[in-house]
């Protein structure tokens, strides 16, 4: 099958824009004096860090789990799958990995593509709620101000919109499915019944928010995956003479991936730099080689690991990557509620 302009395109933009971010990051260092701060720093610390790094993946599941209610999958399962995922997107370009995370759970649970989606669409906005409140956070520490606010706020406008197409969804169900099944009306025949089963999949896997204590759950896990995913800068920053303490930890990490929804290459290379360097050097005073230093080891700690061990667990389901991007041999109906 031929590639589309528009997919080939894509890439290159993310590639572009990664290759641009790396530049300004560097404009300011030299590579002698990010090698000598790379000299004098512990990079004994990434080990206690990989290992809280995984401990939030495995939180991360749990919360997988939750919004997956009705199908009571093993946590296993799901770390597995989410592990794949991180390591895919690490990979691949155009967050791939979401996608061999559906196909994981198609292939190993019967988990129907629509819900596993809405499951993943959902993790993403309860991720940038946690992300937005450690910034907050941040800021409070910090006495912090001007763009880091504007972001703030931005990052708060956004996030509480998705939430409230969510809650909409969630409580008015069969409003929203009159309105999906209308959409799927507009595309050809072959099309439409695909379309639907994937509306019912999409708001069965909604289904499980209705609940107030799974949302309350959800909300506290995204929370805490977070909390230890920033521990673990903080723990990589005792090793490399980074200032700024709690404040910095909390703030890298919200700013670093708030900056991955800008388009890059894969692994999320320059942006996710260029956004933590900036921080700790203008907000915390760090020196330019220091942090950037520092950067380029947390995102190490952040890569490595997971593609080694993705690429493990990948094996161990007899797959390739290309294999990740087949279509489910069939399409799963979503599950009849529990009451």
């Amino acid at each position: 099958m031929s590639l589309s302009r528009g997919s080939l395109l894509r890439p290159l933009i993310g590639v572009a824009v990664s290759v641009v971010c790396l530049a300004l990051l560097l404009r300011a260092v030299s590579l002698a004096e990010v090698t000598e701060s790379l000299r004098v720093g512990n990079v004994l610390v990434v080990i206690p860090a990989v290992a809280l790094y995984f401990a939030g993946t495995l939180v991360r599941s749990l919360r997988w789990r939750a919004l997956l209610y009705w199908h009571a999958l093993p946590v296993g399962l799901l770390f597995r799958s989410l592990v794949i995922g991180l390591m895919v997107n690490d990979l691949l370009p155009g967050r791939l990995g979401e996608l061999a995370r559906v196909f994981l759970l198609a292939r190993n649970a019967n988990v129907p593509i629509g819900t596993s989606l809405a499951s993943i669409v959902v993790e993403r906005v309860l991720d940038g709620i946690a992300l937005t409140a450690l910034l907050g956070v941040g800021i409070v520490l910090s006495g912090a101000g001007d763009w880091l606010l504007q972001l703030a706020v931005v990052s708060a406008g956004l996030f509480a919109a998705a939430t409230a197409v969510i809650v909409w969804a969630t409580l008015a169900r069969e409003t929203a499915r009159r309105l999906g099944y209308w959409f799927a009306s507009l595309f050809p025949g072959r099309f439409q019944d695909i379309l639907r089963r994937l509306v019912d999949g999409v708001l069965g896997g909604l289904a499980p928010l209705a609940r107030g204590t799974v949302a309350v759950e959800v909300l506290a896990l995204s929370l805490l995956a977070w909390t230890v995913e920033a521990s673990m800068y903080l723990v990589i920053m005792v090793g490399f003479q980074v200032p700024g303490g709690l404040a910095a930890g909390f703030m890298g990490t919200a700013v670093a991936n708030l900056a991955t929804l800008v388009p890059s290459s894969p692994g999320y290379v320059g942006t996710f730099d260029l956004a933590l360097q900036s921080v700790l050097v203008s907000v915390f005073g760090a020196a330019p080689a220091d942090a950037t230093s520092y950067t380029l080891v947390v995102h190490l700690a952040l890569l490595v690991p997971v593609v080694l061990v993705g690429l493990f667990f990948l094996w161990r389901e007899n797959l390739t990557l290309p294999e990740l991007g087949r279509r489910p041999r069939r399409v799963p109906q979503p599950p009849v509620a529990r009451r």
